[in-house]
């Protein structure tokens, strides 16, 4: 494994001033800590009701899995070491911070996909009188933690390399130049292909498929609560997405150069700073979709389970439906 040693003459970017640093620091405590309650809410709130028990929400929790991760690296130790304008936990740690900073990343962009893989799925299944059984969902969710892991992993053993990313405040993946080798280009781009081409591609072409298929055959209440949790989740996706526009901005700025000229390029201080203020502001997205648009949800979320006869277990749901025509 390697390890860096952050010394300033080490790291190509120690030319941002405190304030800049500081007010990058700020920002992501504040996002940070409302993600952390945004999505320690919707995980509390999955566990209190029944919403699990609905297949499609499953999803939505494993989503909110990998945003409460990021989370809880983004504020107390992005945040922190802003504030202080160094990185204080020392390589070993910076390391450890970049992969999983990296994992949660990667699980977010495929558990988008799968998702929205999902909606379509139950649309075309519906069309052919067919099920989507448990068995199907818990594969999904398993591919999401294999490749945040495949993909996460080799920087750590030379594939690549995590490094101190534009501020110097933190440790991220350092993209490789064409003399970095067949070690770091084999990985860079493949990661580029899988983890980003291909969910976008994906999410947006199923995206289309599902809604066209739910347009012709979705026709009663259920189905048109469906609809609205498609419509939900494609608000996620595209409101997530393009939250990252910035980080990937960023991203090419630091690799063209690199693969066309062979040099490192200083990094605009505006797009340095609101690329990882977007990506943490993008962790409280789907709560925030999910509270707006998603009526199942918004009422377990306020509590107003009561109200709602299919968050509540069977018995209940029917002592509550024959109360309430009795009133």
């Amino acid at each position: 494994m390697q390890l860096i040693d952050y010394n300033e003459d080490e790291c190509p970017w120690y030319y941002f001033d405190s304030s800049y640093k500081t007010l990058l620091g700020a920002c992501l405590i504040i996002f940070g800590v409302f993600g952390v309650l945004l999505n320690a809410w919707l995980y509390v709130t999955f566990i209190h009701s029944h919403l699990v028990v609905f297949k499609s929400h499953v999803l939505v929790l494993n989503l909110c899995s990998a945003s409460l991760g990021r989370n809880l690296l983004g504020f107390p130790f992005a945040g922190s070491s802003a504030l202080a304008k160094r990185w204080l936990f020392g390589p070993s740690c910076c390391q450890l911070f970049a992969f999983l900073n990296q994992f949660f990343g990667v699980f977010q962009m495929i558990a988008l996909f799968a998702m929205v893989l999902e909606r379509y799925l139950l649309a075309k299944y519906y069309k052919r009188e067919r099920t989507v059984y448990f068995r199907y969902y818990w594969t999904l969710i398993g591919v999401c933690w294999t490749v945040a892991v495949v993909f996460a992993t080799p920087p750590l053993f030379g594939y690549g390399m995590y490094s101190c990313d534009a501020t110097g405040t933190v440790c991220t993946f350092m993209w490789p130049s064409l003399t970095s080798g067949a070690k770091g280009l084999g990985f860079s781009v493949p990661y580029v292909i899988i983890c980003g081409v291909m969910p976008i591609v994906g999410i947006f072409f199923f995206m289309g498929k599902a809604i066209r298929l739910e347009t012709i055959y979705y026709r009663n209440e259920q189905q048109r609560e469906e609809k609205r949790l498609t419509k939900c989740i494609h608000a996620v996706c595209v409101t997530t997405l393009a939250l990252w526009i910035p980080a990937a901005v960023l991203a090419g700025w630091q690799w063209f150069p690199l693969l066309l000229y062979g040099y490192r390029p200083h990094v605009p201080k505006v797009l340095a700073l609101f690329a990882p203020i977007a990506a943490e502001a993008a962790t409280s997205v789907p709560v925030l979709c999910y509270l707006s648009s998603d009526e199942r949800i918004r009422a377990a979320l306020l509590g107003r389970m009561r109200n709602h006869y299919a968050l509540l277990p069977p018995e209940r749901a029917k002592l509550y439906r024959r109360s309430h025509y009795q009133n």
